[in-house]
């Protein structure tokens, strides 16, 4: 088992086959506290996706595409944080004179996104436990606490623990927020993602969404009743234009 300290310092390098060789040798239980993105997180390696931000080999086209897209002072909205990377990711790029939003309906991941935010004292950073969808609803969120992995989903199924939560559309939410401008949206929220642009057609009409780094998980979107082909016509029927980037499950589009 590799100790602490060395996987704090193999954490930055990039080699072939880093995730697999991570995975045999570094930790799976414990909670740990790691600097990432330019933040204090405390992550718990029993959880994959936490434990994958502790070796650093979580999404790494994906961070990259961030750094290269975003500047001082944009706007980004999270739909989908779960325990914050891509919100840590945005502060830092975005910086105090830009703003980040992040939604996440999970009670056990908000918790962690809430206090990343204070452990850091992120000013212009904001903490939404509620998910993205449709309409204003309150649906039930579905997670199997055995599974490792924590992603929720508003997309029924059979799962051994279940909670109401909160759905608000991102229109309403733009509305509130003040914001005249969405220059990026990362959606991540396992075969949820047609609700979510459904309640975002007046920001998409008027052009207000630059650019949308979207999960295209055709298991969870086929139990929703849609599919990959499906998600894809309607960015483009909302004039969004897919970039031709290999981001693994992920696609990227602008306008």
């Amino acid at each position: 088992m590799l100790p602490d300290p060395l996987v704090t310092a193999l954490r930055p390098l990039r080699w072939p086959g880093k995730r697999r060789f991570m995975e045999c040798f570094s930790p799976h239980h414990g909670l740990r506290r790691a600097h990432i993105a330019g933040a204090s997180f405390q992550l718990d390696l029993s959880e994959y996706i936490q434990r994958q931000l502790y070796q650093g080999t979580f999404e790494l086209a994906e961070t990259r595409l961030v750094h290269r897209y975003l500047r001082h002072g944009m706007t980004f909205v999270d739909g989908g944080a779960n325990v914050g990377y891509f919100t840590a990711l945005a502060a830092r790029c975005v910086g105090s004179t830009g703003r980040v939003i992040a939604y996440e309906p999970s009670p056990q991941a908000s918790l962690q996104l809430h206090q990343l935010i204070a452990a850091n004292r992120w000013t212009f950073v904001e903490a939404v436990p509620s998910g993205l969808g449709a309409r204003a609803d309150e649906l039930t969120l579905y997670w199997n606490p055995s599974s490792g992995n924590h992603t929720p989903t508003l997309v029924p199924h059979a799962a051994s623990s279940q909670v109401k939560v909160e759905i608000r559309t991102l229109d309403a939410e733009a509305a509130r927020l003040g914001l005249d401008r969405i220059d990026f949206l990362k959606l991540d929220v396992e075969g949820h993602e047609p609700h979510v642009l459904a309640g975002a057609q007046r920001l998409l009409a008027e052009r207000r969404i630059g650019a949308i780094l979207c999960e295209f998980n055709q298991p969870w979107l086929s139990a929703a009743g849609s599919s990959c082909a499906a998600l894809d016509a309607q960015f483009r029927a909302a004039g969004l234009r897919l970039q031709p980037l290999s981001l693994g499950d992920n696609r990227f589009y602008t306008s």
